[in-house]
């Protein structure tokens, strides 16, 4: 047989595996050990409890990893939502709840997140603790929380609201804090008059070199101004490119301020 009849025969006996047929994957070895360890009988309970904590971290650590990944993607996609309240007391506009949810929970829901409002008691004076249990798809759940006073009174310091109606408003303020803080979103006071989408989130923040720069400066500062720095903007990163230097110049004073003290 020549050459060529000797390589076209070997070629028509060699045989592919099935495309069907995957690797077993890391939680599978996993659960087949646990199954053999369950059926022999000399595997003592504490070898199987090891075991079963062992499958139980990775499958943990898996279910993070997806909603980190999610995260990432949502907040990828998710676009600045423009204020259109006015709070006439202060005369300076916002972003209502429901603009916000309308804006944002259609990114976030296709990436599998869900979100859970509750409260809780608060360790400061007067504050409302209000809590948001942010839940993905693949099992696994960050919670996030906010204390705010509670919003009884206006700006002149006088009572305007019943019992109520300050808790109703202040677990309002809270969960749209929380639901910007929570998915990154940034407030702008105006649209682009339907000249297409607004620019993507990435594009309208600080950089990491700024927002380390804050973060420094922040470190800086007296509690009170940490927290209400938190309350306004969360995290540096956070911060708009249009808002950096005011922001900034603030940070600046105050930790001159706290140092001098």
């Amino acid at each position: 047989m020549s050459q060529v009849a000797l390589a076209e025969d070997q070629s028509v006996q060699r045989v592919s595996a099935p495309a069907s047929v995957a690797p077993a994957t890391e939680s599978a070895m996993m659960i087949q050990m646990i199954q053999r360890a369950a059926a022999d009988p000399t595997v003592d309970v504490d070898k199987m409890e090891r075991l079963m904590q062992m499958h139980e971290r990775f499958v943990d650590r898996q279910a993070s990893a997806a909603f980190n990944a999610a995260m990432v993607c949502a907040q990828q996609n998710i676009r600045p939502v423009v204020r259109r309240s006015l709070n006439t007391q202060t005369n300076s506009s916002y972003a209502k709840l429901e603009d916000i949810d309308q804006a944002i929970s259609p990114v976030y829901t296709a990436q599998g997140f869900s979100l859970s409002f509750g409260t809780s008691d608060s360790p400061l004076a007067g504050h409302i603790r209000v809590v948001c249990d942010v839940m993905h798809d693949q099992g696994h759940t960050k919670q996030y929380q906010i204390d705010l006073p509670l919003d009884a009174t206006g700006i002149g310091g006088k009572t305007n609201k019943t019992g109520v109606h300050a808790h109703g408003s202040t677990n309002s303020y809270a969960r749209r804090y929380l639901t910007m803080n929570i998915f990154n979103v940034v407030m702008v006071n105006e649209d682009n008059d339907g000249n297409g989408d607004p620019a993507p989130v990435a594009e309208l923040l600080i950089t990491a070199g700024q927002a380390a720069q804050l973060s420094a400066l922040l470190k800086k500062c007296s509690e009170t101004a940490q927290g209400k720095f938190a309350d306004l903007y969360g995290e540096p990163t956070s911060i708009t490119r249009a808002n950096f230097d005011g922001v900034l110049a603030a940070l600046t004073k105050s930790a001159t301020n706290n140092q001098q003290v």
